[in-house]
């Protein structure tokens, strides 16, 4: 029986990823509707989804599905970047294989890992790195080209919802950090009682402090201090000239 999709049948589902990509804010949530989606079109019935950890060495999984079969891999185990998923970070293309159990690749598999009969790696690439890897294995029958293109389609889509993910999470931040700007601005709105004499103003609780110190406490402000060429000349007459370099008025209002 010929379980190969047909074209209007990928179309459907391509469209469908792409909806899940516009649609889903969380990123884990999103890659695990495209992982399905592709496991649907190429017949697979295990793999996962992971991102590549800071260092740049790991796979960080973000799920696992075993198609219900035997695995007693410890999930906290790291998962290093080797064989056959090392050639799609390397080489930022989906690679697979058919023969995996008799492969070298075998050797990097850790004990008790659920028996992989083929594999196909399809890169996340953003930007011409290869920051993730959708894992796919145990097709029924071989994985062809097919396969391999459309696991690369998926993997483009999942690579560009990652990079939304991102961006909102960059926008987020910044959002959170204009509206502590905008409230640290909502305090010093209004009249703020200030000292003819001394300078010093009152706070809400009552309490007389520096100016200064009052807007580092309430604003990212930081002060640092100096004399004005005005206050200069007050205080330091004889060498003012000097300090200043030349004997010009600063102060055009006193002209």
């Amino acid at each position: 029986m010929n379980n190969t999709p047909s074209p209007d049948q990928k179309i459907a589902a391509l469209m469908a990823c792409a909806r899940t990509v516009l649609q889903k804010r969380s990123f884990p949530e999103c890659a695990r509707s495209l992982f399905d989606h592709c496991c649907r079109l190429t017949g697979a019935v295990s793999g996962y989804v992971a991102l590549l950890s800071a260092d740049g060495h790991e796979n960080e999984v973000l799920f696992l599905e075993a198609g219900n079969l035997p695995c007693s891999v410890d999930p906290l185990l790291p998962m290093p970047i080797r064989g056959l998923r090392a050639t799609a970070y390397h080489r930022h293309q989906t690679v697979y294989d058919n023969d995996f159990m008799n492969s070298r690749w075998v050797a990097f598999m850790p004990t008790g890992h659920v028996d992989l009969h083929n594999v196909l790696f399809a890169p996340l690439n953003i930007n011409g790195q290869t920051v993730g890897i959708m894992g796919l294995a145990n097709k029924p029958s071989d994985f062809t080209d097919d396969d391999a293109e459309i696991a690369s389609v998926i993997g483009e889509l999942a690579a560009i919802a990652l990079a939304n993910s991102r961006y909102l999470d960059l926008l987020n931040e910044k959002t959170a950090s204009l509206e502590r700007a905008l409230a640290e601005i909502k305090t010093l709105r209004g009249l703020l009682p200030i000292c003819s004499q001394c300078r010093k103003v009152r706070d809400d609780a009552g309490l007389w402090q520096r100016l200064e110190a009052y807007l580092e406490q309430h604003t990212d402000t930081r002060f640092t201090h100096g004399l004005c060429p005005n206050c200069v000349r007050e205080l330091y007459p004889d060498e003012a000239d000097a300090i200043l370099g030349g004997p010009k008025d600063l102060n055009p209002s006193q002209s």
